[in-house]
C-alpha cells in the first residue's frame, strides 16, 4: 500500500519562510472542517525554517532547519489521546477538530513541540499536510508548492521503495525521538554534526600567497578518514565531524613545500583553524 511522506533537504533551503507563509495563507482565516478549524494568525506556526548557525568567522555555515508536525507512523499523541488522533490510511496524522476543543493537555502529548494551543478558539491544532487538498486531488501541500528550491517534497510510495529512497539520499529523522516519524531529513549533518576548517599559505618575495590545491588528509587514531583539496583562496573544509569525538591530525602537502602536521581536538563545536604557512624546500 502506498503512503506519503514528506523530506525535507537542508542544503537547498535558505530560509525564505514561503513554507510558513503558505501555510498561514491556506489556514489563517480559513476553517478547513472536519480537518482542523481555522488557525491563529500570530503565536502558532504549524511549519517553520529555524535558523542554524555553525563556526566562526571566517568559516561559518548557516542552514534552516524546517520543522512541523511529523505525522508519526507510532504517534505518542496517539498513544496518549486515542479518541483525539486519528492516523489515517496514506499516514497523515489529525487531530479531530471538535474533540480536540479545550484540551490544552494535548500539547504535552507531543514530544516534539509541533502541537500547538489556538488561545482564540481554545482548542489544540497541529500540521494536517493541507490533507484537504490532497483529498480535492492536489499533488502537494501549500507548503511544498510554495517552497522554489524544492527543499521540502512529498513522496507517495510503499514502505519498502521508501526505505530503498531512505538508503540512497542518506535521509534521517531530525532526532532519535520516538514516534516513528514520516518526515525525514536529507543533509542533516549541516545541523548535527561539525566541520573543520583553515587555509594554507605560503610566503614568497614578503607577499602571503593561497597554496591552492594542496593536498590534505584527515586521520583518527591513525586511520584516513577524509580527503580533500585546498580551493585557490587557499581554503579547505572537512565536513560531518560527530561531535566530542576527540583527536585528529590533518596532512598537509603540497609540490615544493615541506608535509605539515596538525593535532586537534573536535568538542561540541566547529574547528576553525588559524591560517598555516608552509615553508619552501630547500634545493
Amino acid at each position: 500500500m502506498e503512503s506519503l511522506r514528506m523530506i525535507v533537504d537542508l542544503a537547498k533551503c535558505v530560509g525564505c519562510f514561503n513554507c510558513l507563509m503558505a501555510c498561514k495563507d491556506e489556514h489563517v482565516g480559513n476553517a478547513w472542517l472536519p480537518y482542523t478549524d481555522s488557525q491563529q494568525k500570530h503565536a502558532q506556526n504549524w511549519i517553520e525554517p529555524l535558523r542554524h548557525e555553525r563556526g566562526k568567522v571566517p568559516y561559518t555555515d548557516l542552514c534552516y532547519v524546517t520543522r512541523l508536525c511529523r505525522h508519526c507512523d507510532d504517534a505518542p499523541c496517539e498513544k496518549a489521546f486515542p479518541a483525539v488522533v486519528q492516523k489515517r490510511g496514506d499516514g497523515i496524522v489529525l487531530l479531530d477538530a471538535e474533540a480536540a476543543k479545550g484540551k490544552a493537555e494535548l500539547v504535552a502529548a507531543c514530544p516534539h513541540g509541533m502541537i500547538s494551543w489556538n488561545e482564540e478558539l481554545r482548542t489544540a491544532q497541529k500540521c494536517t499536510m493541507c490533507a484537504h487538498l490532497l483529498d480535492e486531488g492536489l499533488p502537494e501541500p501549500r507548503c511544498v508548492q510554495a517552497c522554489p528550491l524544492r527543499a521540502l517534497s512529498i513522496i507517495k510510495c510503499t514502505d519498502a521503495v521508501f526505505a530503498e529512497i531512505t538508503e540512497n539520499q542518506g535521509l534521517l529523522p531530525l532526532d532519535d525521538g520516538p514516534g516513528k516519524p514520516r518526515v525525514l531529513y536529507k543533509n542533516l549533518y549541516r545541523y548535527t554534526s561539525n566541520f573543520i576548517a583553515g587555509a594554507l599559505c605560503f610566503m614568497e618575495d614578503g607577499i602571503e600567497k593561497a597554496a591552492a590545491g594542496a593536498k590534505l588528509r584527515l586521520f583518527a587514531g591513525g586511520v584516513p578518514l577524509k580527503e580533500t583539496e585546498a580551493d585557490f583562496l587557499g581554503e579547505f573544509k572537512f565536513d560531518g565531524i560527530p561531535r566530542n569525538t576527540g583527536v585528529f591530525r590533518i596532512d598537509c602537502s603540497l609540490s615544493g613545500f615541506k608535509p605539515r602536521e596538525i593535532e586537534l581536538s573536535v568538542g561540541g563545536e566547529s574547528v576553525c583553524l588559524a591560517p598555516l604557512c608552509l615553508e619552501r624546500r630547500q634545493n
